[in-house]
């Protein structure tokens, strides 16, 4: 086992506390004083470095924060000319002017968003009320942009789809709609889904038609079938 320990700190340590022993009384472990006093300095030197680059260490980390808060009063300070210069060039007759003289470049014009997605992983439920339930996902559909699902059905396998109602935004791009509109007896019933933004004017792709059959599931329930006679699940 090692007499010295690993670290600097440590082996710091040892020395400040062997040296008053050696130092009292050196020739008795085979020292003399000449090489404590040595010893001794050196000790000296190494604890001073160590406090110093503790100092360091402490001044720095100081220096970053008042780097770091001075950088954020200026960011903020700089972008609220630069908003001030933006709307200057807005209500002059020659923005681009304004912009070169500035040294800023010219906005972009805006990106419209994209459309609605087109509506996936639809399922279906029955309702104790006997009305039915449509959950499904999209992507770029968030209300607060603008964005709502229209739900057309068509009631028997004739005749067109007519408008039903809106679908509800749940959480995190999930959607349903309940339709309780649906007269007892209904056989089946066909639904198609598509999202629509309000501004700029989208309509997204719209969904598969979602083919619903009343009476021949498992226990006298339902069965959902897509256009092209693939089985959608049930909704929890």
């Amino acid at each position: 086992m090692p007499v010295l320990p690993n670290t600097d700190l440590e082996q710091i340590q040892f020395c400040e506390s062997h040296l008053p022993i050696w130092t009292a009384a050196p020739t008795t472990i085979g020292l003399t004083a000449g090489q404590c006093t040595a010893l001794n300095t050196l000790t000296v030197n190494a604890r001073k470095a160590y406090t110093d680059a503790q100092n360091a260490r402490q001044a720095s980390k100081a220096a970053t924060t008042t780097f770091h808060n001075n950088t954020l009063l200026m960011r903020g300070n700089v972008a609220d000319l630069i908003r001030i210069v933006k709307a200057f060039a807005d209500a002059s007759t020659n923005p681009g002017a304004i912009f070169a003289a500035a040294q800023i470049p010219v906005p972009a014009a805006p990106t419209p968003p994209p459309a609605p997605g087109m509506p996936t992983m639809v399922a279906v439920g029955l309702n104790p009320d006997g009305s039915i339930t449509l959950r499904w996902k999209a992507s770029n559909a968030a209300p607060s942009a603008g964005v709502t699902f229209d739900v057309s059905r068509r009631v028997g396998n004739v005749g067109g789809y007519t408008g039903t109602g809106s679908g509800t935004s749940v959480r995190g791009g999930k959607f349903e709609f309940t339709d309780s509109t649906l007269a007892f007896g209904t056989q089946t019933a066909s639904y198609i889904i598509v999202g629509r933004r309000s501004n700029p004017p989208q309509m997204g792709t719209p969904s598969e038609a979602i083919n619903v059959q009343f009476g021949v599931g498992s226990g006298g329930g339902l069965s959902i079938v897509n256009a092209s006679g693939a089985s959608y699940k049930m909704a929890a």
